[in-house]
């Protein structure tokens, strides 16, 4: 089942979500989440290594560290594909992650 995310969407956490649900919305707030955001979890998200670099450069780092978090972090879901969508008005880069569960 495939199943697309977008970053700039906004999720209504369920806490007791199971199934595709629950994958869903672990791969939604790995992508929306920075590295030290969390306090129990340091290492939860990705790095803000990419903010103020050239964007072509901040695509590139971005998009790796989707793959990654989610590969590392959340095993049932398969990343498809991640594409680049554009900026927010507030300047935040927006994804859309193709995920497999």
């Amino acid at each position: 089942m495939q199943i697309t995310i977008n970053t700039s969407e906004a999720l209504t956490i369920d806490w007791g979500a199971k199934g595709v649900t629950e994958i869903v919305q672990n791969v939604f707030t790995l992508i929306n989440t920075f590295k030290y955001e969390v306090a129990y979890d340091r290492t939860l998200g990705v790095a803000p290594d990419f903010i103020d670099l050239p964007q072509p450069e901040a695509i590139t780092l971005a998009t790796t560290q989707i793959y990654s978090v989610i590969d590392e972090r959340e095993p049932r879901a398969t990343i498809k594909d991640v594409s680049f969508l554009g900026l927010s008005e507030d300047g935040d880069m927006i994804f859309k992650v193709v995920i497999d569960i």
